[in-house]
Parts: C-alpha cells; structure tokens; sequence
C-alpha cells in the first residue's frame, strides 16, 4: 500500500514536471546540495504551491500540518522520499515536533538521506546518553543541526565521554553545547583530555573546568606548549583552583601568545606600575589585561 502511494505521488510529479519544464530547466542544472546532480524534486517542481502531492503526502504520513510538510517538501528528494519518511517518523519518536522538524531539515537536509539503524538512531542514543533528554534533545540538534553529521566512534563519543565524567545538570549541559558546539566536535582524546586531566591533578574541580571548556574553550584547543606556559603562570600567582577567577585567568592567559602577554606588561609598567602589581591586578580581574 505505501508503495503504490509514493509511486501515484511519483507519477503526479512527473506530469507536473512536464508542464513546467521551461520554468524549471535552469535550476535542474545547478548542483544538488550534496554535491551531485540535483534530482527530481518538489522544490524544483512546485516550491510556490503548498498543496504540491509531496506535501500532502508528508502531511498525511507524518501528521504534521500543510506548513510544516511543504517547508520539509522542498527538501525532499523523491527517489527517497521513503527514507525521508521514516527518518522524520524516528525524529518524532524522539521528541521532535513541527518546529523542531522544519529547523533541522532547512539546516541540514541531508539528515533525510541518513541511515535510519546505524547512522540517525545511534547518534541520537548517544547524545540521549550524555543527558540530553526530553526537550533537550531536539532543542539542541534542530539549533546546531551539524552535530548529527560527525562520525559516532571518532568524534562524537570522545567527547561524550568527556562530559558524561562531569557532574553537570541537564540545563547546564545544554546550554554548553548551545554556546560551544566544538565540545562535540573538536579531538577530544588528543587535544582536550590531556588537559582536562592535568587541570584536575592540580585540583581544579569541574565546575571551574566546565566553566572554562564553555567559556573559555580556546584554552583547551590552544597549542599544549602555550597552554602549559600559561598553566604555570597562573600556578605562580597563586590563584585558587576552586574559584572561577582560576578559569577566566586561564582562559585569558592561553588565548594570549606568550610574546603579547610580555608587551602588555610592559605597558602597564610604562604607566607606574610594577610587574608585581600588575601581576597581583591580573588575579583579581584577569580581563583588566585582556585589552590592546
């Protein structure tokens, strides 16, 4: 019965296709957005009529209403146009409503080619697996779509390893992948954990950490020389690791080449003050020297 009902769907398209071919010769010949030759579609076929057979039809299958079928139609390929309904139908199973469905597949219409088993489902259970649940998921990947199209063993569950070992809240954790997405993305195994775990020798508790990895994130990123440099800088001024002064100095110092940190001492010291004092300013307000 699906069948028979995507090949009618097929069949109407391909009738309105004929009569407007003049119309849609020019946009059949740009690239597809995947890099290929764009197929048959609804965009090209009837983007201005929201009642095109793609649209009703989405709207039928999936339940959702004219607007949101023909907003997602336009990024339908008809040759998978079944893929695109059971990827959307697993969207809905994990929370995704209208506004969510429409905000993703604008951003990222290639999530409606994925495979359903292996590729969507695992990365949606592994980000369910690091917290975000309920709202939360659909909230943060409609918003930052991109997060579904890195690979699950190389990028995705280092870095879910990495917050899974912090004691964050829901809230928490979604708002820093709102604010810093590359907590997800970056090479958390070579680059961030080594650091994570040389800021937790020393004491620092994750709260400091989580404060610097969202708001300071450079830091963790920056080359290990620079941030080891900076890490002992802050160690001699004797700075609290409990405190979140520690992560706001830290994350200033690093994101500072070592050379230009110098300069703005010296011209602190071209106004009066001694290196002491303004090492002693720096504790206190570390952004007191994040200026030119």
């Amino acid at each position: 019965m699906f069948r028979r009902l995507c090949a009618g769907v097929h069949r109407r398209l391909q009738a309105t296709a004929t009569l407007g071919h003049r119309r849609t010769a020019a946009a059949a010949s740009r690239p597809h957005f995947l890099g290929f030759d764009k197929p048959y579609s609804v965009s090209s076929v009837s983007a201005d009529d929201p009642s095109s057979p793609t649209a009703s039809f989405l709207a039928r299958s999936c339940g959702i209403s004219d607007h949101a079928a023909f907003s997602i139609s336009k990024k339908v390929q008809i040759d998978a146009l079944d893929k695109a309904l059971r990827v959307l139908a697993l969207l809905k199973d994990y929370g995704f409503d209208e506004a969510h469905l429409v905000r993703l597949v604008d951003r990222c219409p290639r999530v409606l080619l994925m495979g359903i088993e292996k590729t969507l489902k695992s990365k949606l259970e592994l980000f369910r697996g690091i917290g975000l649940v309920g709202t939360a998921l659909p909230e943060v990947l409609s918003a930052r779509p991109f997060l579904l199209t890195y690979r699950v063993e190389k990028r995705l569950v280092p870095h879910a390893e990495l917050l899974k070992s912090m004691s964050i809240t829901n809230a928490t954790l979604v708002d820093a992948l709102k604010q810093s997405t590359w907590l997800i993305t970056f090479g958390a195994r070579t680059t961030v954990l080594p650091k994570v775990d040389a800021l937790r020798a020393y004491g620092v508790p994750d709260e400091v950490i989580l404060l610097l990895l969202i708001r300071y994130g450079h830091a963790l990123v920056t080359d290990t020389d620079r941030f080891n440099e900076a890490f002992g800088e802050i160690k001699k001024m004797g700075i609290c690791p409990k405190k979140t002064t520690f992560a706001r100095a830290l994350g200033v110092l690093a994101a500072l080449p070592k050379k230009k940190w110098e300069e703005r001492v010296e011209n602190l010291r071209g106004l009066g003050w001694s290196r002491d004092h303004v090492l002693e300013a720096f504790a206190k307000q570390p952004h007191s020297v994040d200026m030119d």
